[in-house]
């Protein structure tokens, strides 16, 4: 037992407190606390360390606040972890949380001024958290046992607190349920040396990521092909799907500021990476490669925070049927900071295996590459009230590839991407709590491509973004009618964004190579491909104005705000492009029209010709949203309380025309036992509806034709094209419906016993309906239209479990998480647009299905069972971190080429079947090692290093691409001050 003595009886014996006793009295008071002794050790007398709990039993652990200063508070109700964040920063006082607290619960809001220990009262009221306060740190502990003595001393049981935090990942809880929060240290764990901060979620139930040609994530893929160079060279952020959500169905933003691209990326293009292939001899003339999910691709370094919400999200937000990810920008710094820093990662730093079930191709190589990464940051406070904070950094890809072998003009293709990140951010802050934001982030993206197996084919595919706001954020002084802590944020936000591509030609054809002539022996093969398909821009411009307020009404919370905006997008092919193939060769051709580029006299000509239209045009629409949410709390209920919060939000656009009402209610049960239950049901609204306005746009194709004769008196006489037939997309439709998905979840949050730590249950199950689909009329010329026919389901289950380990174990200091899924997708029509017009027709099931068909016959599109673990720890006072994350993929059925063929009504159809993927493991490692830490200069050695265990994966690639990556290196340099 450890006696705690009251303010008033440290008072009362005044004549015996020097500054050494009162600081050893101190310490012995909390016996075990090394922390504690050396806060003590600069506190000045008369800061005490414990409350008089007879006054106020079962709160705060804190003395009298007379003496305290105020300062200017802004907190919203959040998870403990986010809230403490915030009090921290707003109040420059650090914080350190005991082992064992359950930091995952919610706070309530605190606005206004406020001494910190009134503020840290107001935030735990309600929960098992208590805290301890010295002059210059908060420790935060779960809720003491004590009894008054007769003395009037508090007896305690002994309080055990470590010196270093543990950055731990917060689950949030109860109408929380589906939010997960990542600190700065765990964001660097989880991300490699390409600071793409979509890998931040990598170890997260419920998220699975993009995959392409290159990826065996990919279930339905058409080719299993192995690792490849643009791959590489790809230095885009990876693509999430959250919680069965297409990746460009989620709503992404930077400090609540949206990031999204509303154009439309997965329904772009023939593949899933949107960006063509090594060896892609045909370029997708509608497909704006360079598209992405994000208008701005943002750099992890400049993180201190990431957020995602897989459900219960918040009537706040809308515009999404997946998930909620939030990306939080450091601040200013209190004082002068600087770093910078340098990477490298390469091909030659990277093992390969070949997984191919035929001998592989005398050509095929696995990719050649170099990565380069470098920038700094700098920031200081321009006076007690003003801070900037400006970065710049800039990552590179060369990579270079083998010509096929039939085009034996081509020497090796080099070729490179550059992906800069430039931010600047300046902070106001008074002591009235009102705070006042400006930033402004510029990425420019450009990345060049040519393909191996076509000649003047090159083309630079571009991605600009620029995204910035000004924001406002104050408590406001207004009580009545049973409101207080009144506050309110606004800002005003520009998301702008262009993608597309600079072709090298507008003309693209396939030529005989043995019909003499201009192309003569131009490859070795007997048709050779030339040109590109022209030009495509594609941009778009958000303009948003939002404003939310927060208060307290009585023991309840409420929320309300609005949001409107302006979306203006362009898209633009200048030149009108062709497409020749099917040439006839002979030397007796004569060309009967004049210019004609598809004919060439004494040689050859084309019989068929595709047209894709010039166009240029612009589309603008509003959208405009009010919202409320109201937080009931009741609690008078046995062994506990429920709070209940519904929630609405209204929606209006005028591309649609339609007005949506989409209700947000959940329910939750908070026992005295540390045991949170809650229900939701809620419902989601899509707004990725450029898309289609944009494809509007496009006057479509015309196919031509011609026949060449092979004999009689008009014998290789090559007239005109006459038109065959034409496709034309109505993408704006009639009398549409917005498409929606309706969520059922429900979650179990508890300490666990024995094993400590924090525990989540979950259940998701998710039903997309008024999905857009496509209707065809047949004939001569097609016509798409777009109906609400489509339909989705996804269901999903999930375990996690977090711990931080804060006293030492095996010499450092741990924040382990592991968490298992089952999750199921199926969709009636993956993709509303169509894919590449020369795909070709397969069998599958005994059934001639296009391969875009595969997706509404295999219903599951995910791999269902997962574990995720991960492993962050910090050894000798934090100069070494290493973060480990893996996951373990459980067997599962994929669709793929089984090899052989089948020749229907003279047609030969590639044969796909049903194939068993086996178990595998996947690791990765980042390691930081302090080299020099010298006050407050700081290098740091960075190491990555993805695949650790160098897994070449189960299955078998094609003979023309089968390399599969396996363990890669990444290493760096940071200087920090």
């Amino acid at each position: 037992m450890t006696v705690l003595k009251s303010p008033k009886s440290l008072q009362s014996r005044a004549e015996l407190q020097t500054r050494e006793s009162v600081r050893a009295l101190l310490c012995r008071a909390v016996a075990t606390s090394a922390l504690l002794c050396a806060a003590a050790a600069t506190a000045p007398v008369g800061v005490a360390f414990a409350q008089n709990m007879a006054e106020k039993p079962g709160n705060s652990a804190q003395g009298s606040s007379a003496s305290q200063p105020v300062y200017a508070f802004d907190i919203a109700a959040q998870p403990l972890m986010q809230a403490l964040e915030l009090l921290s920063r707003q109040s420059g006082v650090p914080y350190s949380v005991q082992s064992g607290t359950n930091i995952a619960v919610s706070g309530k809001a605190v606005r206004g001024s406020f001494t910190l220990s009134d503020a840290l009262r107001q935030m735990l009221a309600g929960t098992d958290v208590s805290f301890l306060l010295s002059g210059d740190t908060v420790i935060v502990l779960p809720q003491q046992q004590s009894t008054v003595g007769q003395d009037g001393s508090i007896v305690t049981t002994p309080v055990t607190v470590t010196a270093n935090r543990v950055p731990t990942i917060t689950l949030g809880a109860g109408a929380d349920s589906g939010l997960t929060v990542l600190s700065e240290e765990q964001i660097h764990a989880r991300v490699q040396g390409d600071n793409d901060p979509g890998k931040i979620f990598r170890a997260n139930p419920n998220v699975q990521f993009q995959a392409g040609f290159d990826n065996p994530n990919y279930q339905n893929r058409l080719e299993e092909r192995g690792a490849t160079a643009v791959a590489e060279q790809d230095l885009r952020p990876a693509g999430i799907s959250i919680s069965g959500g297409k990746i460009d169905q989620n709503n992404i933003m930077l400090d609540g500021v949206s990031i999204n691209t509303y154009a439309g990326v997965e329904n772009q293009g023939n593949n899933l990476n949107n960006m063509p292939d090594d060896d892609d001899n045909l370029i997708n003339a509608d497909s704006i490669y360079g598209a992405h999910p994000q208008s701005v691709y943002v750099d992890a370094s400049i993180l201190e925070q990431a957020e995602i919400t897989d459900s219960n999200v918040s009537a706040k937000y809308g515009g999404f049927q997946g998930g909620i990810v939030n990306y939080k920008v450091k601040n200013p710094s209190d004082e002068p900071t600087f770093s910078a820093n340098i990477g490298r990662g390469g091909s030659n730093w990277t093992d390969y295996h070949i997984r191919s079930s035929d001998a592989p191709d005398a050509d095929a190589k696995p990719p050649k590459f170099e990565k380069l990464s470098y920038g700094g940051s700098a920031s200081t406070p321009l006076n007690e009230n003003w801070g900037i904070l400006v970065s710049a950094g800039r990552r590179t890809a060369e990579t270079t590839r083998a010509a096929d072998a039939d085009y034996y003009l081509m020497d090796d293709i080099t070729t490179k991407t550059v992906a800069d990140n430039v931010l600047g951010k300046v902070r106001y802050e008074n002591d009235a709590g009102l705070g006042l934001t400006l930033q402004m982030v510029y990425t420019p993206y450009a990345q060049e491509w040519e393909s191996t197996r076509r000649y003047d084919s090159a083309m630079d595919i571009v991605g600009n973004g620029l995204n910035g706001y000004v924001g406002l954020d104050t408590p406001l002084d207004w009580n009545g009618l049973g409101f207080s802590h009144f506050a309110f944020e606004t800002k005003l936000s520009i998301n702008s964004s262009k993608v597309g591509r600079d072709a090298e030609t507008n003309i693209a054809r396939q030529v005989r190579s043995n019909a003499g002539g201009t192309y003569s022996g131009i490859c070795n093969s007997t048709n050779c491909n030339i040109g590109t398909l022209g030009d495509l821009y594609q941009s778009q411009q958000e303009l948003s104005y939002q404003a939310d307020f927060t208060a307290a009404h009585g023991q309840n919370d409420i929320a309300f705000g609005a949001d409107i905006r302006r979306l203006h997008a362009e898209a633009e092919r200048p030149e009108t492009a062709y497409y020749a193939r099917s040439p006839s060769a002979n030397a007796a051709i004569t060309c009967l029209v004049a210019n004609d580029p598809f004919c060439e006299n004494g040689a050859q000509a084309s019989r068929f010709m595709t047209e894709y239209g010039a166009y240029d045009g612009e589309v603008s629409f509003y959208t405009g949203a009010l919202y409320g949410q109201y937080g009931l709390n009741f609690k008078d209920v046995p062994f506990g309380e429920v709070k209940v919060q519904p929630g609405l939000r209204l929606e209006r656009d005028t591309f649609l025309g339609n007005t949506n009402l989409a209700p947000r209610f959940n329910t939750t049960y908070e026992t005295d036992f540390g045991i949170n239950f809650n229900v939701g049901w809620n419902r989601y609204y899509a707004s990725n509806l450029l898309a289609y306005a944009l494809r509007d746009l496009s006057p479509g194709t015309v196919n031509y034709g011609r026949t060449i004769a092979t004999s009689g008196a008009s014998a290789y006489q090559v007239g005109a094209f006459s038109q065959r037939s034409s496709s034309r997309t109505n993408y704006g439709g009639s009398d549409l419906r917005t498409p929606f998905t309706d969520e059922k979840t429900a979650s179990v949050s508890f300490p666990l016993p024995l094993l400590g730590g924090d525990t989540r249950l979950k259940v998701i199950d998710r039903k997309g309906r008024d999905q857009f689909s496509r209707v065809a009329s047949e004939g001569g010329s097609t016509s798409y239209t777009l109906s609400n026919e489509g339909s989705s389901a996804y269901t999903f289950y999930s375990v996690e479990w977090i711990r931080d380990f804060e006293e030492p174990v095996l010499g450092g200091q741990h924040t382990f998480s592991i968490n298992g899924q089952y999750g199921k997708r199926s969709v009636s029509n993956n993709s509303y647009f169509g894919s590449n017009e020369e795909d070709e027709d397969i069998i599958y099931n005994g059934q001639v299905v296009s391969p875009n068909a595969l997706s509404m016959i295999t219903g599951n599109l995910d791999e269902p069972w997962l574990v995720n673990i991960a492993l962050y720890s910090q050894f000798y006072d934090s100069r070494l971190r290493t973060g480990l994350t893996g996951r373990y993929t459980f067997p599962y059925t994929i669709i793929a080429d089984s090899g052989s063929n089948r020749n229907i009504g003279g047609t030969v159809y590639d044969v796909y079947e049903e194939r068993q993927e086996k178990a595998r493991f996947d690791l990765d490692l980042t390691l930081d090692y302090d080299l020099i830490a010298a006050g407050k200069n700081v290098l740091t050695m960075n190491v990555s290093i993805d695949n650790v265990l160098n897994r070449a994966g189960a299955h078998t690639l094609v003979s023309e691409a089968p390399y599969r990556k396996g363990r890669t290196f990444w290493l760096g340099l940071t200087y920090s001050y």
